[in-house]
């Protein structure tokens, strides 16, 4: 009888640091919609009756900005970005985007915009997540806006910056 992982797992192992994550990120259930695993799975997970594979582990990573060295060890730092939103991560739905104050959308600056994201972005050979990728248009519109025109540098330095 193999009880030293069970006794491991509940001593502050890994199923100790993935309830840590989750009551920063929502509810068992919005995380399994996050990273398209059953519930079940999930709390098998948080009871410390099972851990998730590879690639289970990465999108649990991904999904919660959470550092695959202290969840899988307690080492390192915990969150990717410590700035960030922790509850960003898992919702239901996205924010909705808070609109720039300079009125409606202008939309040949906006084409201008994503035509200059796509090219930082195909150049540095860098494919982002939806999320990322709105974050980043919207905020080089914002930029652009303002300038009402189109700044490539500015363009590229958020290109990685989102690719961080």
């Amino acid at each position: 009888m193999n009880t030293g992982r069970h006794d491991r797992q509940q001593a502050g192992g890994f199923a100790t640091r993935l309830r840590q994550v989750l009551r920063g990120h929502g509810s068992a259930s919005s995380l399994a919609k996050a990273i398209a695993r059953s519930e079940g799975a999930v709390r098998k997970w948080l009871r410390g009756e099972s851990e998730p594979n590879v690639t289970d582990l990465r999108t649990l990573c991904e999904v919660t900005q959470t550092h695959i060295e202290w969840l899988v060890t307690g080492e390192g730092l915990r969150q990717m970005h410590p700035d960030s939103d922790t509850g960003a991560a898992v919702r239901e739905s996205p924010p909705p985007y808070r609109h720039s104050p300079h009125g409606a959308l202008d939309l040949p600056l906006l084409e201008a915009v994503l035509a200059a994201a796509d090219a930082q972005l195909r150049a540095a050979c860098i494919e982002l997540s939806p999320a990322k990728r709105s974050a980043l248009i919207a905020a080089a519109y914002d930029l652009a806006r303002g300038r009402n025109a189109v700044d490539a540098e500015a363009v590229a330095r958020l290109v990685r910056l989102a690719s961080q």
